[in-house]
């Protein structure tokens, strides 16, 4: 069963600028919510502080009772977090299964040889690419590299999962897959954070949205609902729309 995220008044500083100020949401097991916002707002940010990649100036991140803010990467992970990136990372020098199989090692449970092969394979075969293990990543297309992407992050067993724009750069056949697998996801239970610009997908997969603009929180609730707010439709296209 997930676990709810909660986190509150999470602030980040680069310098002179601040990236992320004073947000705060909460997440519900089982939920898929939307992570939206014009370029530069702030979306990953709270995606890197939340997984871990970044440490939080101020503020806190906690998974049901456990609190994740100061821990790294590794020990987040542990505790269930999971995420993807803008833009895909395999290691080109291993198999796809291999490129699964090392989130069976570093995940909440560690897994190694045959059985992590086994589980590896069984991660492809949810995601579409199924007795497809032995192929290397090159020879993958995009879409199939983005459902390697997912294998992976699911491969570490999380009960929440970040997803950073994971349906971007998809043809619309594609993006229906995607839409489609993520609903799956959905349809087991699994907590997701999606970031996306993709209105089509925030649509048919988020029940709820929380909006940011310049490091801000400017909306949170029903995604119908918030997508017609004016100040969402300034964030996004300018005062004369809204």
């Amino acid at each position: 069963m997930s676990k709810p995220l909660e986190i509150t008044n999470l602030y980040k500083r680069f310098g002179g600028l601040i990236a992320v100020n004073d947000v705060s949401f909460k997440l519900q097991p089982g939920e898929v919510v939307g992570l939206l916002g014009p370029n530069g707002s702030g979306k990953t940010t709270v995606l890197n502080m939340i997984s871990g990649a970044l440490p939080c100036d101020g503020g806190s991140v906690r998974i049901g009772s456990t609190d994740i803010t100061k821990m790294k990467p590794h020990r987040v992970a542990k505790n269930g977090v999971a995420r993807t990136f803008q833009l895909v990372r395999p290691l080109p020098t291993l198999s796809v299964a291999e490129n699964v199989q090392l989130s069976l090692a570093f995940g909440k449970k560690r897994h190694w040889g045959r059985e992590a092969r086994t589980l590896a394979e069984e991660k492809l075969a949810f995601v579409g690419l199924e007795g497809r293990g032995d192929e290397r990543v090159g020879n993958l297309t995009y879409i199939d590299q983005k459902r390697m992407e997912m294998a992976r992050a699911l491969a570490s067993e999380p009960e929440l999962l970040l997803l950073d724009e994971w349906l971007a750069g998809l043809n619309p056949s594609e993006l229906r897959i995607g839409i489609d697998l993520v609903k799956n996801l959905q349809g087991q239970g699994m907590t997701v954070l999606l970031v996306e610009h993709i209105m089509e997908a925030v649509r048919a997969l988020c029940s709820r949205c929380v909006v940011m603009s310049a490091g801000e929180k400017i909306a949170e609730g029903p995604s119908a609902e918030v997508l017609r707010e004016p100040a969402v439709i300034k964030a996004y296209l300018g005062d004369d729309h809204a």
